[in-house]
């Protein structure tokens, strides 16, 4: 028997069912043939595993549960089952491997974006699954301003120290703080810190659901206050905390350095 090991498998990034392009980079999705008789194991995942039958018939153990699976059938395995198959015959399987947390890996500051268009539907979308992020008392104390007129992009990128990835992305949002609806939930704490620490989950949000979409984003924190208020309207009891410029990256940022864990993690 040999195991199944999913790196040294052929990779596919796209394929073709019923004439439709499939592309995901949730997953990791890889073709394995099969001689009548021969055997693997699939080891335990970080995350989910499906298993497609294509063609032949297989027998999979599991946790002492045995069962024959036939072309057509789907088999999910959670990521804690250690699983044993046997082709009982010549057979085809697609397997996928869930990889959620793709976003977070591949996630950069982008500093230079391609002219490719990015439809306002689209950065609605964005938006509407960012509203989840979590705040104090629930109090969701921002606000988002987006454009993508080419003036106001200009007058941003200026007032944010000449940050030319400003005005060159697609759209750009400005995030606000609205302090007073954490005031009205946590007091005086809720000024400081619960606004700016909310409202900086719900911009992380944005920038890992624009991900998700394998759009690009930038944190851009330095900018002139009262100016980026007045271009975008923002009366004066909010306050701007982030610029994000979105739209699909002119090339992929290298990996910045990050410290080890053991750096940072200390128990108590």
């Amino acid at each position: 028997m040999k195991r199944l090991v999913f790196e040294s498998l052929e990779k596919i990034s796209g394929f073709d069912v019923d004439v439709r392009s499939v592309h995901s980079k949730s997953s990791n999705i890889s073709l394995v043939n099969l001689s009548e008789g021969e055997s693997f194991e699939i080891e335990e995942a970080n995350f989910s595993t499906h298993i497609t039958v294509l063609s032949g018939k297989v027998e999979m153990i599991s946790n002492n549960i045995q069962d024959v699976f036939e072309k057509g059938c789907l088999v999910s395995i959670l990521p804690d089952q250690r699983v044993y198959i046997n082709a009982r015959s010549k057979s085809r399987l697609l397997v996928i491997r869930d990889d959620p947390l793709w976003v977070l890996r591949e996630r950069r500051n982008v500093r230079s974006f391609s002219n490719v268009p990015v439809s306002k539907d689209l950065v609605v979308k964005i938006l509407e699954f960012a509203r989840f992020a979590p705040s104090s008392g629930n109090a969701q104390p921002w606000k988002v301003y987006i454009t993508e007129d080419p003036e106001k992009k200009k007058l941003l990128s200026r007032y944010s120290h000449g940050q030319g990835n400003v005005s060159q992305a697609p759209w750009v949002i400005v995030i606000t703080t609205v302090p007073g609806r954490s005031v009205e939930k946590r007091g005086k704490r809720g000024k400081r810190p619960y606004a700016i620490q909310d409202t900086a989950a719900f911009a992380t949000y944005i920038m890992l659901a624009a991900k998700a979409y394998n759009l690009d984003t930038c944190w851009v924190g330095e900018f002139d206050e009262e100016k980026v208020r007045e271009v975008i309207g923002a009366p004066s009891e909010e306050r701007p905390v982030v610029i994000i410029p979105i739209g699909y990256s002119e090339e992929v940022p290298a990996t910045s350095d990050r410290k080890p864990l053991s750096d940072i993690l200390k128990e108590f």
